[in-house]
């Protein structure tokens, strides 16, 4: 299986980033719209971040509960449970277990789409930003094909618009494979960065095994249930992590 789309082709020419470059001087806080996707847009670089003495916190905005609908060993509120497990154990490997993991349980594909309902989010979210003196955000990217990478990139918005000091990155996932996405759709070359994982991918692998939900045949009674082919996981595992420089409206230059 080879890993196409036009943003992998745009992010080819990008430059690398230090991991000072996409932290500043502080913590990250990572908002992930499912558990896994903390680790398969920005794994490596939450252990290089934790590796250079930063704080990290992972804020998972959905419980991942309606990856396997069909199952009956599997109902939501126990995969609900076992996502958050996973989510816990993979953020201890790529930190050490000095990670913290935040836990909104929203369910599967209704993350916030209301604008008082984000900022509510976004509010909650400021405080600990303030308390943890975080001063990055790594966030998913708004044009991945999926509401929940929409809505939690729209928190990071709302999120930004009370913190504009935060150095503020997307980490793409599905939309790196958008083979149809036109080219005024693309973020400028300026605003791409890569980061190598090499150092970090034997960690960055063990977080994902983590994720036996969705990375392996765990559940084997909903013939379409979501399960990442192995393919797709080498990819994520062995190229570098693609950021994107953002900017609220009130920091845009």
């Amino acid at each position: 299986m080879k890993c196409e789309g036009a943003l992998l082709d745009a992010a080819q020419a990008a430059r690398h980033a230090g991991i000072a470059e996409l932290t500043g001087r502080g913590g990250v806080l990572v908002l992930a719209p499912h558990p896994d996707d903390e680790t398969l847009g920005c794994g490596a670089a939450i252990a290089a971040a934790r590796a250079s003495g930063r704080t990290v916190t992972v804020v998972v905005v959905t419980d991942g509960s309606r990856s396997h609908r069909a199952s009956r060993r599997w109902p939501a509120k126990r995969l609900a449970a076992e996502r958050y497990r996973e989510a816990c154990r993979a953020l201890a490997v790529l930190t050490d277990g000095s990670g913290e993991l935040v836990w909104l349980g929203f369910e599967d594909t209704q993350a916030p789409t209301r604008a008082q309902a984000r900022a509510e989010v976004a509010g909650q979210l400021a405080d600990l930003v303030r308390r943890r003196h975080i001063t990055a955000l790594w966030s998913s990217w708004g044009k991945d094909p999926h509401c929940d990478h929409a809505a939690t990139a729209q928190i990071a918005a709302a999120l930004h618009r009370h913190c504009p000091q935060l150095l503020w990155f997307s980490y793409p996932i599905w939309g790196r494979f958008d083979t149809e996405i036109d080219s005024g759709s693309l973020p400028e070359r300026t605003r791409l960065r890569l980061f190598d994982s090499t150092c970090h991918k034997l960690r960055k692998s063990e977080a994902l095994s983590q994720h036996r939900t969705q990375m392996s045949d765990l559940i084997d009674d909903d013939p379409d249930g979501f399960v990442m082919e192995r393919e797709m996981q080498a990819h994520f595992i062995g190229t570098p992590e693609i950021f994107i420089r953002e900017f609220s409206d009130a920091t845009r230059p």
